[in-house]
C-alpha cells in the first residue's frame, strides 16, 4: 500500500504540461461482408458452395507520438485484428498481432523502429493492387502465400530514410530471436511523384526446409519483386512481378495487372493474377465497385474466380467457411472457385 501510495504521489508530482506535448489515437476499421462461395467439382470431389458473414481485414488500434522539438518526435503504434463476426481477436494467442511498434524520428536523419512491423512485401502491395489487399479480387489470396513474401517481421530493427525528391527506403534486420527458423534481414526501395509510383524490394528469409519439401533444418528463401502504378486521372494503372527462389527448387513467378476507374464518385477496380509454379499454375481475376457513403463509410461489391492447375491447390475464403464448404482439408488439387462478395466499410 505504501508504494502504491508513494507511486501515485510521484505521477501527481509530475508538471501535467509533459503530458501535454503528446497525443495518442483510437483509430480502427470495421469492415463487414456476406461472401458466396462455389467451389467446382472435380474427379475426387463434387461440387459445394457456402455463404458465409466476413470480416475481412477489421482491426482497431492505438498510435501516439510526442513533439521532441525541432521535428524530431517519438511515436508507437499496437494494432490489432478483430473479427466483427464473432467478436473474436483474429489471433487467439496475441492481443496485437499486427503492427506493435516504438519509434524515434527525425527530418533529416530518418526513423528507427523497433518492434513487430509488416515486411516491405506488404508495403509494396497496398500501392500495387488495386483492391489494397482486401476481397477475393485481392493480391492476398494468390502472391502472398507458398512460397510467397513474408507479411511481418517480429522482433525487428527498420530504418526509414527521409524522403528526398520523391525516394525513400526501407532497412530491415531481424535477429535469430524475432523469427523461429533463424535471422532475416530485407530492404525496399520507392519512387513517388504523385501520379507516378515505382517500387522495389528483396527479403531473406530462413524456412523450415520440411515446408519445401527439402531435407536439412532449414534453407534460404528469397524473394524479390517490382511494382509500378500510373494515374492518369480519368484511370489509373497497376502492374506488379515477383518472384521467389530457394536452393535446390526451381523458382516461384507472380505477377499482377489492375485498373481502377472512378465512376461519379465510385470506382471500379478490377485485377487479373497468375502464379507460376511446377505444374501447379493459378490464376485469379476479379473485379469490384466500392461506392462512398461518406468520407469515412463505403459500400462494396467484388466478384472472382481463382482456377488451380495440375497440383495447384491455393485457398479462396475464409477458413472456417472453406471448412464448412470443403471440410478441413481445404481445396484439392485442380479445385477451382467463384467468391461474390457484398458488404460495408467504416473508418474512425
Amino acid at each position: 500500500m505504501n508504494k502504491t501510495m508513494l507511486a501515485m504521489a510521484a505521477l501527481a508530482a509530475v508538471p501535467f504540461s509533459t503530458y501535454a506535448q503528446s497525443g495518442v489515437t483510437l483509430y480502427g476499421r470495421f469492415n463487414v461482408g456476406a461472401q458466396h462461395l462455389i467451389y467446382a467439382d472435380t474427379p475426387t470431389r463434387a461440387s459445394s458452395s457456402v455463404t458465409a458473414i466476413t470480416s475481412d481485414a477489421s482491426l482497431w488500434g492505438m498510435r501516439g507520438t510526442e513533439d521532441l522539438g525541432g521535428g524530431n518526435r517519438v511515436y508507437f503504434k499496437a494494432e490489432s485484428g478483430i473479427q466483427l463476426d464473432t467478436g473474436a481477436q483474429s489471433s487467439a494467442t496475441q492481443m496485437f498481432n499486427r503492427e506493435t511498434f516504438i519509434g524515434l524520428s527525425s527530418p533529416t536523419l530518418g526513423s528507427l523502429q523497433l518492434g513487430s512491423q509488416w515486411a516491405p512485401g506488404l508495403w509494396q502491395s497496398l500501392r500495387a493492387d488495386p483492391f489494397q489487399r482486401f476481397g477475393p479480387g485481392g493480391q492476398a489470396y494468390l502472391l502472398q502465400v507458398q512460397r510467397g513474401y513474408t507479411l511481418k517481421y517480429d522482433s525487428a530493427v527498420q530504418y526509414i530514410t527521409p524522403k528526398f525528391a520523391g525516394l525513400s527506403g526501407r532497412l530491415y534486420y531481424v535477429p535469430s530471436e524475432g523469427q523461429a527458423t533463424g535471422e532475416a534481414s530485407a530492404a525496399s526501395l520507392d519512387y513517388d511523384n504523385g501520379r507516378l509510383y515505382v517500387g522495389a524490394y528483396l527479403d531473406n528469409n530462413q524456412v523450415p526446409a520440411a515446408s519445401v519439401a527439402l531435407t536439412g533444418s532449414t534453407v534460404l528463401s528469397r524473394t524479390t519483386s517490382v511494382a509500378a502504378t500510373y494515374d492518369f486521372t480519368s484511370v489509373k494503372l497497376y502492374a506488379q512481378a515477383q518472384t521467389n527462389s530457394v536452393n535446390g527448387l526451381p523458382d516461384v513467378k507472380g505477377y499482377l495487372l489492375g485498373v481502377s476507374v472512378p465512376v461519379g464518385v465510385g470506382q471500379i477496380k478490377a485485377s487479373y493474377l497468375h502464379k507460376s509454379a511446377p505444374k501447379a499454375d493459378a490464376s485469379v481475376i476479379g473485379v469490384g465497385y466500392a461506392y462512398p457513403l461518406s468520407k469515412r463509410t463505403s459500400l462494396f461489391g467484388n466478384v472472382a474466380h481463382l482456377t488451380n492447375e495440375g497440383a495447384a491447390a491455393y485457398r479462396f475464403g475464409p477458413a472456417l467457411a472453406e471448412q464448412a464448404a470443403l471440410g478441413p482439408a481445404g481445396p484439392v488439387a485442380g479445385q477451382n472457385a467463384m467468391s461474390v462478395h457484398v458488404g460495408l466499410m467504416h473508418s474512425f
